[in-house]
C-alpha cells in the first residue's frame, strides 16, 4: 500500500536530529509510480521498506503493532553480558528512524542529549505502535505517548519484526520488539504533548522513559538461577535452556492475551526457572 507521503516531513520534525546526508524518502503517485523532480534520479530517493512482520498497515499508510512473539531468550548458561565502552560524547552511527521506515511512523520524539547513568531495571512496560504513534500500553483507554531516550533507534530484527535498538554501532544492548515488554527504567509524570507531537499523534499526555531495552539482554541476571534449577532438577544444560525458553515464550504470549483479549486469563509464572 503506497499513498502520497505529504506528511513525511512531520515525521522528521518530530524525531530527533537527522543526519544531513540522508536521502529523501521516495513519493509515489496514485498508480505507484515514483514522482521525480526535474533533474532527480531514482537513486536520489529511498523507497520505503517492506512492512515489518506482524504489522498492520492503516489506511493512512502508517503501521499498527500491538504485540509480537518473544524470540527464545536463552542460549547458554555461562554467557555473560559485556557492556560497550561509555564515553562522554558517544558517536552516533544511525538515525533514530531510518529513512526506509519513516514512511510508516508519524513521530519518534526523543531526548536531544544523553541522560547520563540511568537505572535500566526500574520498570517494565509494553510500548505499542498505533497508526504510526508510540504509546505506553497501560490499563484503561488513556495510554500516554512515549518520549524516547537519546540513543534509541528503530530497526528491523533478524526475523523481520520492528524493534527498538541502539543508535550506536555495534549495538551495546539487545533489541526488543515493538509490542513486547521492555525495560523502561524510570519514567516521568504524564505531561502535555508538544504542538508538533500533538499535531502528528493527537492530544495525548506524554511520558519520558529512560531506557528501552530487552529484559533478557543481561544473561547474568538469569543464568545463576537457571544453573540452580539444573542442580535441583538434574536436567542437562540443553534441557534447562529448552524448558526455560518454552516457558518464557508462553509467558510473553499469555501477557499479550491478557492485555489485548482477556484480562481474566491466569498469568504464567516462570520463576521456577529464574526466580530471584
Amino acid at each position: 500500500m503506497r499513498i502520497c507521503t505529504a506528511l513525511t516531513a512531520a515525521v522528521f520534525l518530530a524525531a530527533c536530529t537527522q543526519f544531513e546526508d540522508e536521502a529523501a524518502l521516495c513519493t509515489f503517485d496514485e498508480n505507484g509510480r515514483l514522482i521525480l523532480e526535474a533533474g532527480n534520479a531514482i537513486a536520489a530517493c529511498v523507497e520505503p521498506a517492506s512492512i515489518p512482520v506482524g504489522a498492520t498497515q492503516e489506511r493512512s499508510g502508517r503501521l499498527t503493532i500491538l504485540e509480537a512473539p518473544l524470540p527464545p531468550p536463552f542460549s547458554e548458561l555461562d554467557k555473560e553480558w559485556t557492556p560497550g565502552p561509555v564515553t562522554d560524547e558517544p558517536k552516533l552511527a544511525r538515525p533514530p528512524v531510518p529513512p526506509v521506515l519513516s514512511y510508516y511512523i508519524r513521530a519518534f520524539p526523543q531526548a536531544k542529549e544523553p541522560a547520563g547513568d540511568v537505572l535500566d531495571l526500574g520498570s517494565q512496560h509494553t510500548i505499542v505502535l498505533r497508526d504510526g504513534c508510540f504509546f505506553l500500553d497501560r490499563e484503561g483507554d488513556n495510554d500516554p505517548l512515549v518520549h524516547f531516550p537519546y540513543g534509541t533507534a528503530l530497526t528491523i530484527d533478524d526475523e523481520g519484526y520492528l524493534a527498538f535498538g541502539s543508535r550506536y554501532e555495534p549495538d551495546r544492548m539487545g533489541t526488543v520488539r515493538v509490542g513486547l515488554s521492555a525495560e523502561t527504567g524510570w519514567f516521568s509524570e504524564p505531561s502535555a504533548a508538544s504542538p508538533e507531537l500533538a499535531a502528528a499523534c493527537g492530544d495525548h499526555k506524554v511520558v519520558s522513559v529512560t531506557t528501552v531495552t530487552d529484559p533478557f539482554a543481561w544473561p547474568e541476571r538469569f543464568n545463576p538461577a537457571l544453573r540452580r534449577y539444573g542442580e535441583r532438577s538434574g536436567d542437562r544444560p540443553a534441557q534447562i535452556i529448552r524448558r526455560a525458553n518454552a516457558c518464557a515464550v508462553r509467558q510473553a504470549q499469555r501477557e499479550a492475551d491478557r492485555r489485548l483479549r482477556d484480562p481474566n486469563l491466569e498469568p504464567i509464572d516462570c520463576n521456577l526457572f529464574w526466580g530471584f
